[in-house]
């Protein structure tokens, strides 16, 4: 009995000293569903920090979309969203938000601290996409597309797979690239977003990558190079494959499974390497120059040659900038237990060389007969 009443004494005790919740009903929240951050105008502040703000509309059957872009220049995030909230008659959730812009200009500057606010927040979820808005943030975050239902849901269907699914949309997550920046071995990359026309037609379009080093944008691919690199990371196995020839465009190859394998190899008294094996199969999608051939052969071969040459531009092209997005030092890192590994690896990385195979596989020419 004695005990009973102790516990009951220290229940009691316990609901005493808790404060009130803090929770507070959806009808008095405001959902963030995309957060912008570009270079402010007053040269006293470093960032103007915006949010995209859904507005709820009270009839559930309209197709226009409502929203407001709430900003503030300030010398840190914590302080600008401050005085948003001063702004807003409701609470502020991040809860919904699935998108994060940094400007262009922002992107050419450390933006390790921008990350590190991101990463704190305990209500930003960490799958949320991050990107590159060019020529800013701003400007994608106050597009108002005719096919969007709910604010910035183009982004979230380019990115998130559930709609477009191209090869050329370098798609990352919030705590992909904070493991990037923080790791060492691997480098982080971002999407280019590029807004294009004006007023009702104006659209966005995303087919450029970014190679960044540990603080900022190092290295913008190329259309080209940012489909490599996705199959080199193994995030698409559909892709279209061109062939030239004599200078000019012969035929394409829609691949239907693609996979690419590699290793690096570090042996006393020899040359470092890392071999690079890549295995493409599919389909004749198109003849720019129809030749009838049946044996796809000599097609297989030059296909195979032109993506080797292609892979080992990139390779070299991010060797020379001192940029490893494939995670090559990582993987050296991973099976060298040196004290000084990573110290190794940037002597290494410098001088090493890049051996490509290519097996390319063409299983039919479509519904041609």
């Amino acid at each position: 009995m004695r005990h009973l009443f102790k516990r009951i004494v220290v229940l009691i005790s316990i609901v005493l000293v808790l404060s009130s919740c803090g929770y507070k009903d959806i009808d008095k929240r405001f959902f963030v569903v995309t957060i912008g951050i570009d270079r402010a105008k007053n040269e006293d502040k470093k960032y103007k920090i915006m949010l995209k703000v859904a507005v709820p509309s009270p009839d559930i059957k309209t197709e226009q979309q409502t929203f407001i872009v709430s900003e503030y220049e300030s010398n840190s995030v914590t302080g600008a969203v401050r005085m948003i909230k001063s702004k807003l008659s409701k609470e502020l959730d991040f809860s919904h938000t699935k998108m994060i812009l940094f400007g262009e200009e922002v992107a050419k500057d450390d933006i390790r601290e921008l990350t590190d606010w991101l990463i704190r927040r305990r209500d930003i979820q960490k799958i949320a996409w991050v990107g590159i808005g060019k020529p800013n943030a701003e400007n994608i975050l106050r597009m108002n597309r005719l096919t969007e239902e709910i604010p910035s849901n183009a982004l979230f269907l380019t990115f998130g797979n559930t709609g477009t699914d191209s090869v050329y949309i370098l798609s990352e997550r919030l705590f992909d690239y904070r493991k990037r920046i923080t790791e060492r071995g691997i480098s982080p990359i971002l999407p280019i977003i590029e807004s294009k026309g004006e007023g009702e037609r104006e659209y966005f379009e995303v087919n450029h990558g970014a190679v960044l080093d540990d603080k900022k944008v190092k290295m913008v691919l190329t259309s080209e190079e940012t489909k490599i690199l996705n199959i080199m990371l193994k995030r698409m196995e559909e892709a279209d494959i061109r062939v030239d020839k004599d200078g000019k465009e012969f035929f394409y190859i829609a691949s239907e499974n693609s996979s690419a394998k590699y290793k690096v190899k570090v042996k006393k008294g020899k040359k470092p390497t890392v071999d690079v094996h890549i295995r493409i199969s599919g389909i004749l999608e198109e003849e720019l120059e129809y030749t009838g051939a049946t044996n796809f052969k000599e097609y297989e071969r030059m296909a195979e040659q032109q993506v080797k040459q292609r892979v080992l531009h990139l390779l070299t092209a991010l060797q020379k900038e001192n940029l490893d997005p494939i995670g090559f030092g990582l993987s050296y890192r991973a099976t060298h237990f040196n004290k000084n590994d990573w110290e190794e690896w940037l002597t290494i990385y410098p001088h090493i060389d890049f051996n490509v195979d290519v097996d390319m596989k063409i299983e039919g020419s479509g519904l041609l007969k």
